[in-house]
């Protein structure tokens, strides 16, 4: 499960942006249950949990400049806020890749004596 920041995805921006009103009025007509409250629960309750979990946990990226039009928050509050977060979550991946690679290796010279003493013994 995500946790911080969620990286934007400029494609799929586009696409929630241009999925127009005709769409969304058509499967209203044919499914009057179509974007009422709740029916997400109803439709597929695991999918639903997930999603409630996710967008509480995770943060837009550029949420956190639309809080406020005060350019003092902008300057003093969001701005430091978005690159510390930033940091951390650059901390946390680079860390996370390094022991995820330092694991490869470590089985890799593991197999290698396994496979030059099994054949040491033949």
């Amino acid at each position: 499960m995500k946790i911080g920041f969620r990286k934007p995805n400029i494609k799929k921006s586009i696409k929630a942006r241009t999925t127009g009103k005709i769409k969304r009025k058509i499967k209203k007509m044919t499914n009057p249950l179509y974007g009422e409250k709740g029916m997400g629960y109803i439709s597929n309750p695991k999918k639903a949990v997930y999603n409630k979990i996710y967008n509480k946990t995770s943060i837009n990226a550029f949420d956190v400049f639309k809080k406020s039009k005060n350019s003092f928050y902008n300057i003093f509050v969001a701005f430091p806020l978005f690159f510390i977060l930033l940091a951390i979550e650059i901390v946390y991946y680079c860390y996370k890749y390094l022991f995820i690679g330092i694991t490869w290796i470590i089985k890799k010279v593991i197999n290698a004596v396994k496979h030059e003493k099994e054949e040491g013994d033949i």
